[in-house]
């Protein structure tokens, strides 16, 4: 006999005002299971997770049922929402520093939720229980810190949020929802911008606390990867209605629909061949665009004339496993079509490997034995200078692509902004087409800005909120190549037209467009002046999958196109394996590994490289287990041996006092570890078992 489900919604529709945002929505998370709600941003899943809460907005209109434990949440009033939230279901949110008091300590934030939600005073005045319970409350508090995996819990205790990482900014956050026991943990992209490391351990504990408590999650994400990494059930939503559902071990390696197909072509793996991402054509459309057809027709390859003018019920798949889709095209795709598909790419890859001659085949060549900077103890006190990089020996080849990965804190950032010149080092020197870089701010490096130029993680902070996105692109063309403003709006209209702008969206302002056509609008910009240096400072990080795969080939085939080096800053090494040629490792400001890309990703030689693939979504995670856990130094406490011993599974007494160096294996790769046999030797062992 089969269980009630825990969460059961009927025949949902959301609207604010007179548009229709939700569509009739059927869904069931029963207890202890993790579902996953997918799709692409505008879809109507974080709509759908906090119209459960009440919390979709005040001016919105709910029709339909949402049952919890058979009790009907929509005709609740607002003091019973008030008393369910956190109590029965808690809600985790993306962004953890803005749900988080920054004047106030993360124990007193978890002490005075413990007061209002905990099971044992929930019923009492909080203010009462915050006066006579503080022992009590402060050990439940650090049991919760223990919990989520927060180490040194009384440390943190007395910690204000800014002086935390954004790891365990997120960790507070869980143990937060965790403070009532509920039943349901709704999970808003709880690990978009923290680093793969840090995202599984946390998602390994949260998965792990969940089994232990027997509670569900609905975990809303645009990542198949870890959706297929940790949930149990999946929902695949597009513009409002759900297009196919079922467990996860069956719908994402062979999905029934081909939405769900189609972002799943879009997403990189560590075996994807360059140059056969297939973004989806278009657009979500507008929730006032939609007709009466599939939602997905006016982007589908595999459309009917029936799609235009009628949509499928969620029909089944296999009834037994409970999978259901409102099509089944996605399986009629042939072997045969897949393996043409990587032909030619592989084809096209082959036909690219002689780049044109050039006077400067290394286009920068960066020696820096350390770069400092300083903090000041106490208001008047001496600055104390400390090191964020140290012995940096880099160089970036004519037209080629350059991957930079590491883990937050690890100095890439840093050292792109020495690379492109916005810095000078504390020592050494970087040279730029065999000269060094002048002093900034000089004249001279003013004219040299046009051939070096970058494209920022958030295209949002980097555009003029004022002035037409044209406008912006048009500006650096008549400042660096003394263009009228026709001459300059007529190029910039080319170029943004090259990068897949549409003519309508030119003259907006960037307030009005999406996340996808800024990000486009920001290397329009940066490829205008046709520079000989592109530095891409995490470009995907925050984008859908179909728009990071149209970012990504653009990439990919403007440098294929000019000729123009790039630097890729990333923390995702799916993208770094397709797009990038070779790839340099970082660790606390050191170098641990670098050399062409498919030598380090099929053979890693240092434990850290070997843990950064281990945690990336997707791959095979079994080998993290031999690793302690523990968290990057602070570069202001740096370690005297390999910065990385006190993580390191074979790290000996000679890793604890020596700095091992950057040795070359081969022409294309070269490692910095005193211990890589004892490594090897452990690889064979855990592959063995």
């Amino acid at each position: 006999m089969q269980q009630d489900p825990l969460i059961r919604i009927r025949d949902l529709h959301v609207s604010f005002g007179s548009v229709e945002v939700l569509h009739g929505i059927d869904l069931d998370i029963e207890q202890g299971v993790i579902h996953a709600l997918i799709g692409e941003s505008g879809s109507g899943k974080s709509v759908l997770a906090r119209s459960i809460l009440g919390l979709a907005g005040n001016n919105c209109r709910i029709n339909g049922s949402i049952e919890f434990e058979g009790k009907e949440l929509l005709t609740l009033s607002a003091e019973e929402y008030r008393k369910l939230r956190g109590a029965e279901i808690a809600m985790v949110v993306q962004d953890a520093m803005s749900a988080l008091n920054p004047m106030r300590t993360i124990g007193y934030q978890l002490m005075e939720t413990i007061a209002c939600r905990h099971p044992n005073y929930r019923d009492h005045n909080t203010a009462a229980v915050l006066a006579s319970h503080k022992h009590d409350l402060h050990d439940i508090a650090l049991d919760l810190l223990k919990t989520v995996g927060i180490t040194a819990p009384e440390k943190r205790m007395t910690a204000y949020a800014h002086q935390l990482s954004g790891g365990m900014r997120q960790r507070i956050m869980i143990a937060l929802a965790l403070v009532g026991a509920p039943k349901l943990l709704l999970a808003d992209e709880p690990t978009t911008a923290l680093d793969v490391v840090v995202q599984r351990e946390l998602l390994q504990e949260l998965r792990e606390t969940i089994r232990k408590l027997n509670m569900s999650m609905l975990l809303v994400t645009h990542d198949l990867h870890l959706a297929h990494d940790v949930a149990d059930k999946v929902s695949v939503m597009y513009a409002g209605y759900l297009l196919e559902e079922g467990p996860v071990a069956n719908v994402l390696p062979n999905p029934a629909h081909p939405y769900t197909e189609g972002l799943l072509d879009a997403m990189p793996d560590m075996t994807s061949v360059k140059g056969t991402l297939k973004p989806i054509p278009g657009e979500i459309p507008p929730p006032d665009k939609l007709g009466n057809g599939c939602p997905f027709a006016s982007r589908c390859a595999k459309v009917c004339d029936e799609c235009k003018t009628t949509l499928a019920p969620l029909s089944d798949v296999d009834e037994k496993l409970h999978w259901r889709s409102r099509c089944l095209r996605a399986h009629e795709i042939t072997k045969e079509e897949h393996k043409q598909a990587v032909d030619e790419a592989t084809q096209m890859m082959k036909s690219l490997v002689n780049m044109e001659q050039t006077d400067f085949p290394t286009l920068v060549n960066a020696q820096i034995p350390r770069h400092c900077y300083y903090t000041r103890q106490g208001f008047l006190g001496r600055k104390k200078p400390w090191d964020v990089l140290q012995d940096i020996d880099i160089q970036i080849e004519h037209g080629e692509i350059l991957g930079l990965v590491g883990e937050s804190g690890c100095g890439k950032s840093t050292l792109a902004r020495l690379l492109l010149g916005h810095q000078k080092p504390t020592e050494g020197v970087v040279l730029f087409k065999n000269e060094p870089i002048p002093e900034p701010r000089s004249q001279a490096w003013r004219e040299q800005r046009a051939a070096m130029q970058m494209i920022y993680q958030d295209p949002y902070g980097c555009f003029d909120a004022r002035m037409p996105v044209i406008e912006q692109v048009a500006e650096p063309l008549m400042v660096h190549q003394n263009l009228s403003h026709e001459a300059a709006l007529e190029r910039a209209a080319a170029v943004l037209k090259a990068v897949g702008m549409p003519t309508h969206h030119m003259n907006k302002l960037p307030v009005f467009m999406s996340g996808g056509q800024l990000q486009r609008a920001a290397i329009a910009r940066a490829v205008a002046l046709e520079p000989a240096l592109l530095v891409c400072d995490e470009p995907v990080a925050s984008l859908d999958v179909s728009i990071q795969a149209q970012v990504l080939e653009l990439l990919y085939k403007l440098r294929n196109a000019s000729k123009m080096s790039m630097l890729f800053v990333s923390h995702n090494l799916n993208v770094v394996r397709y797009i990038c040629d070779r790839v340099v490792v970082m660790y606390l400001g050191r170098i641990v590994e670098t050399g062409d890309v498919d030598v380090i990703f099929k053979n890693p030689k240092h434990p850290y490289t070997k843990l950064l693939m281990a945690s990336t979504p997707g791959a095979d995670a079994s080998v993290i287990r031999f690793y302690p856990k523990g968290s990057m130094p602070s570069p202001i406490d740096r370690p005297k041996g390999c910065v990385f011993a006190n993580r390191c599974p074979v790290a000996s007494s000679r890793c604890h006092l020596e700095v091992p160096p950057l040795t070359k294996l081969n022409d294309n790769h070269s490692c910095a570890c005193f211990e890589q046999k004892a490594f090897e030797a452990l690889q064979i062992n855990e592959g063995e078992a």
